[in-house]
């Protein structure tokens, strides 16, 4: 036990020393290329959400080329998939956002981050545009205002939820992030008509959020895959990857994905809420922790078995499931969209002609 300790309290310590590190080495970066020819500050808007009279929106600002070179083939897809996670933020910038003529300014933090909040004019609900101004640079970001008459709220996983990922294999992973480009990333079979679904059940108003342990630096690509799988869209809430109290992440998943469910149930308290993920990684257990604590709020959990199937983590989840069964939260393991699409439709969440 004093030893696990030892090497928990070092591994802090190393952790720490790192991030310093990290965030030196990229203050340095971003001050000699800040002001040369061929660079410019810009803004990177992540999608935003809230109610008709608070919003909430987030960014990054980052230096970027003004013409960055492409390459084709595999070779320019390593190229672009590795630039992402090579971003150089920029650290203690102001920046304007504007919506519906209501202004808030801001000042980028560490690693270039910054959110906002903004009293907004009694916004009707759906989407609306968000203005940042940053060094002269603007760039357009998207606002959802999720309708006070909407029932459900659908939070999805992604990574083997609704796209292809292979973290079980993580050599399968590793190919699929770098190698393979977003046009040809498989989506899961049937769930974006199982989300579609879902939303048309609440008729057409049920908010649908993404949530994933990935890195903010993919979320432009991950919203463009959504899109073009016919996935409805939806805000999308990521990590910064980094070292930390699970080296990689600053935050582990468990408590990552619950506390960001719990926030929005919170922020929106008049929705009951669906919960789509995969046996694969903790959703589970970060779902199951929400559900103990708001098992009134949940309408159905759904835990997609990863392949290879495995009597290990099926056993798990149907642990789980019995003792929220006991609490009146149905959680369901299911082989694909039809079984999730079948439980939607019994309960009615979706319409029977779905």
């Amino acid at each position: 036990m004093y030893g696990s300790r030892r090497r928990a309290a070092a591994h802090r310590r190393l952790a720490g020393w790192v991030t310093q590190v990290e965030h030196v080495v990229g203050e340095r970066i971003s001050d000699q290329l800040r002001g040369r020819p061929g660079w410019q500050i810009t803004v990177i808007p992540y999608v935003g959400q809230g109610t008709a009279t608070r919003g909430h929106v987030r960014a990054r600002v980052v230096l970027r080329r003004r013409d960055p070179t492409t390459l084709a083939g595999r070779v320019g897809v390593l190229v672009t998939s590795l630039a992402r996670y090579l971003s150089i933020d920029v650290t203690d910038e102001p920046v304007r956002i504007e919506v519906a003529g209501r202004t808030v300014h801001a000042v980028s933090g560490r690693e270039g981050y910054l959110e906002a909040g903004l009293d907004l004019p009694d916004l009707a609900p759906g989407w609306h545009d968000v203005h940042f101004s940053v060094a002269g640079s603007t760039a357009l970001g998207r606002l959802l205002v999720v309708d006070p008459e909407a029932r459900v709220g659908l939070l999805s996983d992604i990574d083997d939820t609704v796209i292809h990922t292979g973290l079980t294999r993580l050599i399968d992973a590793l190919r699929t992030t770098l190698l393979v480009p977003e046009h040809e990333r498989q989506p899961i079979p049937g769930a974006a008509q199982l989300y579609r679904g879902l939303v048309a059940g609440d008729d057409g108003r049920a908010p649908t959020f993404y949530v994933s342990t990935g890195a903010w630096n993919l979320h432009e690509s991950l919203e463009q895959f959504l899109d073009h799988h016919g996935f409805p869209a939806g805000p999308l809430i990521m990590t910064d990857w980094g070292p930390g109290g699970q080296w990689l992440f600053r935050e582990g998943s468990v408590t990552f994905k619950s506390r960001t469910v719990l926030a929005l149930m919170e922020q929106h308290p008049h929705l009951g809420w669906v919960l789509v993920g995969d046996s694969g990684q903790h959703d589970t257990e970060a779902y199951a922790a929400v559900a103990r604590q708001q098992p009134d709020r949940i309408r159905a959990i759904y835990i997609r078995e990863v392949l290879p199937a495995s009597i290990t983590r099926a056993t798990r989840v149907r642990k789980i499931a019995a003792e929220l069964a006991g609490l009146g939260v149905p959680m369901r393991l299911i082989r694909d969209s039809a079984d999730a699409c079948e439980h939607a439709r019994s309960v009615g969440l979706v319409a029977e002609q779905a």
